[in-house]
């Protein structure tokens, strides 16, 4: 995956069918995934990032709209435009867009490298790589505890310790 030009971003959604864990892996599975492979294989994007979001993170949406969506990103190849990219995206990706990419909230630029909040984007879309990677490395979808124990090697690789893993609010122990 490579860093991203924050400029040239497009992003879309897809409505959650479910917030919960194990619905949200397998929408993950069904409705981005072979999607995403395949802009991969064709070599028609260059980085992508996905959260689930309440649709107020999207843009033209309603500041209060707290539906889920799966919040999709992609940085077309450097050969397509907007418009050539967004015609390759399937039908439910909806609403998408041309939206540069700024600033990660919660983030500190002074700690990235020159600033460069692309360095936090991209560690951002190797984050939505390594969860396609989970969902295809599982025959079926893993329970929590399975996903707990595997983000284990990514907070103690991180130098967070081994015995609980950061979030928003506060520290999970696991």
């Amino acid at each position: 995956m490579e860093v991203p030009n924050l400029d040239r971003a497009v992003e879309a959604s897809v409505p959650a069918r479910s917030g919960d864990f194990g619905s949200y892996l397998t929408q993950l599975r069904q409705d981005v995934l072979p999607h995403i492979r395949k802009l991969e294989e064709d070599g028609h994007v260059r980085w992508y990032s996905f959260l689930m979001q309440p649709a107020a993170h999207l843009l033209d949406h309603d500041a209060n709209d707290r539906t889920p969506v799966i919040h999709l990103r992609f940085e077309p190849a450097l050969d397509l435009e907007f418009e050539q990219f967004i015609e390759l995206l399937p039908a439910h990706f909806e609403n998408p867009a041309a939206r540069p990419l700024s600033e990660i909230e919660g983030l500190d630029a002074t700690f990235l490298c020159d600033g460069d909040w692309a360095r936090a984007w991209h560690l951002a879309g190797e984050a939505s790589a390594w969860a396609l990677n989970l969902i295809e490395d599982h025959q079926a979808t893993p329970p929590p505890q399975q996903v707990v124990q595997l983000l284990h090697f990514v907070a103690n690789a991180s130098g967070l310790g081994g015995s609980c893993l950061w979030v928003p609010g506060g520290f999970l122990p696991f």
